[in-house]
């Protein structure tokens, strides 16, 4: 057994309070941190659903906007609280269908700013994108295919564009011939 050996004649005994009174509570409400918001529209010109708060974001989702896809934030400005586009949430890919009419013109325009971030307007040439094309058939006959791509400079009328020109053939079970009328081309445009 073992000895217990105490060199003080007093003992002191510290402890805790005899009983601990916890109280759940959701508390005062603070300072709400950066929330994300989306709508159809301009950010100044859609309601929200709340006030925003300073560094919030918003992302335009309104297809046919000019700012489709853009990212604002609402900040400080010279001392007025106000919404800022910080970039566009373009990804290094675009997908569409086009229908192309063989028998009046075998080419589409793809506006550039539909393709990359608009502080690239102006930089990028045609061979800064990869274009990959398919085309619908009709009746399941075969098409080969081939492009041609050319950056349009910006006019008066028209934005910077690609112009994409089609070279395609059908066979029709025995001969290779052009296409007549229309089919619907199916693109894959990849920033490089």
């Amino acid at each position: 057994m073992a000895e217990v050996v105490l060199s003080t004649e007093d003992l002191v005994v510290l402890g805790g309070p005899d009983t601990i009174n916890v109280e759940v509570d959701f508390g005062p409400q603070g300072d709400r941190g950066s929330l994300i918001f989306v709508g159809n529209g301009k950010p100044n010109v859609v309601d929200i659903g709340q006030d925003p708060n300073i560094f919030d974001l918003y992302v335009n989702l309104l297809t046919t906007d000019d700012e489709y896809l853009m990212l604002y934030q609402y900040v400080d400005v010279l001392g007025t609280l106000q919404w800022q586009t910080l970039t566009k949430l373009i990804p290094n890919t675009y997908v569409t269908n086009k229908s192309i009419d063989f028998t009046t013109q075998n080419y589409c325009y793809i506006p550039i700013s539909d393709i990359v971030d608009p502080s690239y307007i102006g930089s990028t040439d045609a061979s800064n994108f990869s274009v990959q094309v398919t085309f619908a058939t009709s009746a399941g006959y075969p098409i080969v295919s081939s492009i041609k791509t050319e950056k349009i400079e910006a006019n008066l009328v028209d934005p910077e564009r690609l112009k994409i020109t089609f070279y395609a053939k059908e066979f029709d079970g025995t001969n290779w011939s052009d296409i007549s009328g229309s089919r619907t081309a199916n693109l894959h445009i990849s920033v490089v």
